[in-house]
């Protein structure tokens, strides 16, 4: 695994997910949420770190780029990378944009292995 990032709204002090995560490989990013309390810049911060990863760590011969996410905007990402060779696979509840879907090489839904996203 060449690089494995979380990314979300800053959590609340008693979080322990985020701790766990770095504890086991994962690089946090945490945005502050905005005046109004919303989630602003992850999706943004997914795309242009994916992207970024895609040209600078990733041999597209060999590696798989995952994204855990479930809505359409990273479409236009997926196809983007699609288009110059990258295999792009993508892992959410199955609920997940039908769009999303059908960008992606491989969708794998979650929803099977709830039992086991534990730690």
């Amino acid at each position: 695994m060449k690089r494995a990032v979380l990314f979300g709204s800053r959590p609340p002090a008693s979080d322990s997910l985020w701790g766990i995560a770095q504890r086991v490989g994962f690089e946090p990013i945490i945005v502050d949420r905005n005046i109004a309390n919303k989630e602003k810049k992850v999706d943004t911060g997914i795309v242009t770190e994916m992207m970024r990863d895609a040209y600078t760590k990733i041999d597209k011969t060999e590696d798989v780029l995952t994204l855990v996410a479930g809505d359409a905007d990273f479409v236009p990402t997926i196809e983007s990378l699609r288009r110059d060779g990258y295999v792009i696979e993508v892992f959410f509840w199955n609920h997940a944009s039908q769009e999303l879907k059908n960008a992606c090489d491989k969708f794998v839904p979650l929803d099977s292995h709830l039992d086991y996203l534990g730690y």
